[in-house]
């Protein structure tokens, strides 16, 4: 399986999870560990998109795909229809997945793109240590697209 991940070159090859542990996110309490990856490159990069400058991702950001063996344990679990519009819902998801650790993986539904997934990783768990970070990539967006971004309002 091969998952993405959009991060600061200086980051790019760290599966610790402190960004998480430090700012929490949709999946995560502060203080807690986890790791942010997508199914697909441009996922990927409109996960970090929604935070920050689409300018700013391609100076400083690179896209890292990272390898995991089939055989990974996965976590997938049971949302309401409206989980989206829960952060305590999926905070609390995300936290119980984290500290269960049972799980290196889970697979949840992007918040962004309907029908596409993010998978979250657990860096304590045993496994992270099979999860293999390949080359990193510049990530390119097209003239059109940046200029369309500089002319909205």
């Amino acid at each position: 399986m091969i998952l993405y991940r959009c991060a600061l070159k200086k980051w790019i090859k760290d599966l610790s999870g402190k960004g998480a542990y430090l700012h929490g996110g949709r999946w995560n309490s502060p203080g807690l560990f986890m790791v942010y990856t997508a199914e697909n490159n441009v996922l990927a990069a409109l996960e970090v998109a929604v935070r920050i400058p689409l300018e700013s991702i391609s100076e400083d950001y690179l896209m890292v795909p990272l390898e995991l063996p089939d055989s990974i344990s996965m976590y997938k679990p049971k949302l309401p229809g409206n989980w989206n519009l829960q952060t305590e819902l999926t905070r609390t998801v995300g936290d119980e997945f984290i500290n269960k650790g049972k799980h290196l993986l889970m697979k949840v539904p992007s918040a962004l793109v309907s029908d596409s997934y993010n998978f979250l990783l657990n860096p304590n768990h045993q496994d992270i240590k099979k999860v293999k970070v390949l080359e990193p990539r510049t990530i390119l967006f097209d003239k059109r697209l940046m200029e369309m971004i500089r002319t909205k309002p």
